[in-house]
């Protein structure tokens, strides 16, 4: 998964099983314990989630379990679309060059 994907997803503010298996790269059972665990960790400290069919946490929690830094996997994301738009930059222009040589060469 890029940086772009991930920043993707951790910029939401609720994550379900769905989320945290992308995040933390594991299965729907590994996935659960995650979820079942921060919420338990939340109802410990007095307060509560939202109530409704599918259980959700707050994406800073999943992000504080998991170790994982916002500001690192921003900071990288922003680097990789950087490059991504320089790589992009540099094939347009090597058309573009081509296309001329083409017409200079008469093809």
């Amino acid at each position: 998964m890029s940086y772009m994907e991930l920043f993707k997803i951790v910029s939401r503010p609720w994550a379900s099983i769905k989320e945290i298996r992308q995040i933390a790269q594991c299965g729907r059972d590994t996935a659960i314990k995650i979820r079942n665990e921060i919420e338990t960790q939340i109802k410990n400290s007095g307060y509560n989630l939202p109530n409704g069919k599918t259980i959700i946490v707050p994406m800073q929690s999943v992000l504080d379990y998991l170790h994982l830094d916002l500001n690192y996997i921003t900071e990288m994301a922003l680097n990789e679309k950087k490059l991504n738009l320089e790589n992009n930059y540099r094939i347009v222009n090597n058309a573009n060059l081509s296309k001329q040589e083409n017409k200079a060469m008469g093809i």
